[in-house]
């Protein structure tokens, strides 16, 4: 018997088995739930474990969610970041546009002023030496910059050109030590000579003792050095040196132009003298009244030598004509008796 059944164990298991869930469908149809103690077993076991497979697949897929959406705001981010400085670029250029615009605004309210040939030149560098005040111009010999010729801007005096290529030119500005512009006081018309000084400021020398000169006056161009024109602001007197001997003074100056924002610059290419002479004539225009506009009589002619010279005659009355007969035959006259 024992024989038989290890022969057959896997035939009668599986019998076994087939009838146990055959009796266990029938009882199911039938209604009889308490019948079910293997399915109460098996609902008892797979509760916790179909509870954790549920929350470990909702978490998994909420963790997927916010990594695609992270890498999504991400990419959006990145987009965001770029056109936000594509932004900043635009705003940074249309100020500079702005600034420059203003600046070369200003250049024309100069140019209009003073009646000369001009040339405007951008300062592309500056002496890194140290030794010399000066700067470097875009323009030379090729657009009419030549050396010797006045550098000015919308504040006032720059400098003179002391070397001239023929693309390029260097400015030496007035607050060189070697530098020279014949000068005067606004208010007293005291004259002198403003010089650079080695503490990059200026100095107004050769002053008679005698002028009267005060703190806050306005240095201007006198037009006497054949370099700049007459009345082109310098700066203002910040100080004055009185000796007890000597039949001079000194004023100190500070320059109108603020050397280290410079950007363009004016440089006048026609000669002083003629450019004095052109605002001289414009002051006397703006001095004199302009006349006021009286209707001139018409010339009478004079007659030629010999002719007789006709008296106007009174004019006739005019009478009013007849109608006109109507276009027609003329009417036949009797014959006479």
């Amino acid at each position: 018997m024992l024989e038989f059944f290890r022969r057959n164990q896997v035939l009668l298991s599986s019998g076994l088995f087939l009838t146990l869930s055959l009796v266990l469908l029938s009882v199911n149809r039938g209604g009889t739930r308490r019948f079910d103690p293997l399915g109460v077993v098996f609902l008892e076991v797979l509760r916790p474990m179909q509870s954790g497979t549920t929350q470990a697949t909702s978490a998994v897929g909420h963790l997927w969610t916010r990594y695609v959406s992270l890498v999504g705001v991400e990419a959006e981010n990145r987009e965001l970041k770029e056109r936000l400085r594509s932004l900043e670029a635009d705003l940074h250029r249309d100020a500079e546009i702005e600034l420059e615009n203003r600046r070369l605004a200003r250049l024309l309210d100069f140019k209009a002023e003073v009646p000369s040939q001009l040339v405007t030149a951008r300062v592309i560098g500056k002496d890194a030496s140290g030794i010399f005040e000066s700067f470097m111009l875009d323009r030379g010999e090729t657009d009419g910059v030549k050396p010797g010729m006045a550098v000015v801007c919308a504040d006032g005096v720059v400098g003179r050109i002391a070397q001239s290529t023929p693309h390029a030119a260097r400015v030496l500005l007035i607050s060189d030590h070697n530098s020279g512009v014949d000068a005067i006081v606004q208010r007293t018309r005291a004259r002198g000579i403003v010089e650079g000084a080695v503490n990059r400021s200026c100095s107004m020398k050769y002053i008679k003792r005698g002028e009267e000169i005060d703190v806050n006056d306005v240095v201007v161009t006198s037009g006497l050095d054949g370099i700049f024109p007459k009345g082109v602001l310098i700066g203002r007197v910040s100080g004055v040196t009185r000796k007890d001997f000597g039949l001079f003074q000194v004023a100190d100056v500070v320059p109108a132009v603020e050397f280290s924002r410079l950007e363009e610059v004016l440089v006048l290419t026609s000669p002083p003298r003629e450019i004095n002479v052109a605002i001289e004539a414009a002051e006397r225009a703006r001095a004199t009244p302009e006349p006021t506009a009286t209707e001139t009589p018409a010339p009478t002619p004079t007659p030629a030598p010999g002719a007789k010279r006709r008296t106007p005659s009174a004019p006739k009355p005019v009478t009013p004509s007849a109608p006109k007969p109507s276009t027609g035959p003329a009417p036949q006259r009797a014959p006479h008796a």
